[in-house]
């Protein structure tokens, strides 16, 4: 990941104040091997790869794994903000967006149709609708779809409509005041927090954990975030504190509604707590202050992580199908070896995708880029081919 240099501000001592310009977040980076593991171990939980007393443990230690997907839709927006530039065209972003995941997600899908044809009947598509809806990144509009094709891809159509409205939303809040930052950054937790009951009450159905828009207000977080780091003054609290609040955000994130509301603060703790370690953890990468993410085993790891997630849940349910209902609740011993097996084969299978198809696709689209093109012309587009590369980088 890359960062931009923060844009200019009229008072001195803010300007004094700002992060400096760190070309590097190395540890967003390695939080996003950390995101996946989590997301990991709450499969691992949810396909019951663990039985008695220890499936007892390890569910509570991970059934609040899928909260995982909340860090990286926040990741998400952090990271966009904090590399963009005004002189990247809305085309070419949207062009960057879909190189980086377009294509490694319809290997996903093909390879769900194989799994479910195969190994995982339990997983299948019925019918062309829901499936097509999948491959172009539209079924999660649809509760009932959000888990067609590859079921681990319903966030990666959150993505699609996050990097779909983020000109517009960036556009909005660039360059205001920290009072409207604050507000919007207010106001995207009590939306979330409201997301249930929104969904309860929507004459269009809506699920709040899988249609888009309930969903935004996480990708938001981190767009006001990365924007207060790179403007003003402000610095998140240190990682000493962000660490355990992020732990406390996971433990309530199962938390009951309000009684006779379907209101749920503990989502909003749990929003809060990811978005406050993003923030941390890019605020030390930004004043050289070196984290163990930021170290190359995490940074190799990290990059593979978006492979690793599209494809771990199809081999943890491949894996698991030797048993007859497809759920071997063993005894820890054998349980963590069966475990050792589905991440080994989800490993080295990211691997190959992440060489032979994420890379790989991403070179080749990315030489229709409009802004590239326009600045192969006279020195006059320098700068926007410059900016067009951060924005590659952090794409990454």
């Amino acid at each position: 990941m890359s960062a931009t240099t923060a844009p200019r501000v009229d008072v001195r001592s803010v300007a004094s104040a700002r992060p400096p310009a760190a070309r590097h977040l190395p540890s967003l980076t390695g939080l996003r091997w950390l995101t996946a593991m989590l997301i990991f171990g709450h499969h691992l939980m949810a396909v019951e790869y663990f039985g008695g007393r220890a499936g007892d443990v390890w569910g509570f230690v991970f059934e609040a794994g899928k909260t995982g997907v909340t860090l990286f839709f926040i990741l998400s927006g952090f990271v966009l903000a904090w590399g963009y530039k005004p002189a990247q065209s809305a085309r070419s972003f949207w062009l960057h967006r879909a190189a980086r995941i377009y294509p490694l997600h319809v290997v996903g899908v093909m390879l769900a149709v194989i799994a479910a044809a195969t190994l995982v009947p339990e997983i299948r598509t019925d019918g062309v609708a829901p499936l097509g809806a999948n491959l172009l990144l539209l079924s999660g509009w649809v509760p009932d779809w959000w888990q067609a094709g590859n079921p681990a891809s319903w966030s990666l159509v959150c993505e699609a409509f996050f990097y779909l409205t983020f000109p517009l939303v960036i556009r909005l809040v660039a360059g205001r005041s920290a009072r409207i930052l604050w507000a919007v950054a207010a106001g995207a937790l009590a939306l979330v927090a409201l997301a249930p009951a929104i969904a309860a009450v929507s004459p269009v159905p809506m699920a709040a954990a899988s249609t888009p828009l309930l969903r935004l207000p996480e990708f938001v977080l981190g767009v006001v975030l990365a924007l207060r780091m790179k403007q003003t003054a402000w610095r998140p609290v240190p990682l000493r504190f962000a660490v355990p609040l992020a732990v406390l955000g996971y433990a309530v994130s199962e938390a009951p509604a309000i009684p006779g509301t379907d209101i749920h603060p503990g989502l909003a703790v749990t929003v809060g707590g990811f978005a406050l370690l993003v923030a941390s953890l890019a605020s030390a990468d930004a004043h050289r202050s070196s984290t163990f993410l930021a170290r190359p085993v995490w940074q190799e790891l990290g990059r593979l992580s978006f492979a690793f997630y599209l494809v771990h849940l199809l081999v943890i349910a491949s894996v698991s199908s030797a048993w007859p209902d497809g759920h071997p609740e063993l005894h820890w011993p054998r349980a963590i070896a069966l475990a050792a097996v589905a991440f080994a084969i989800s490993l080295g299978l990211a691997w190959v995708l992440h060489r032979g198809v994420e890379t790989r696709a991403q070179r080749v689209l990315l030489r229709f880029d409009p802004d590239r093109r326009g600045a192969s012309r006279p020195a006059r587009a320098v700068d926007a081919a410059v900016a067009v590369d951060a924005a590659v980088a952090v794409a990454r």
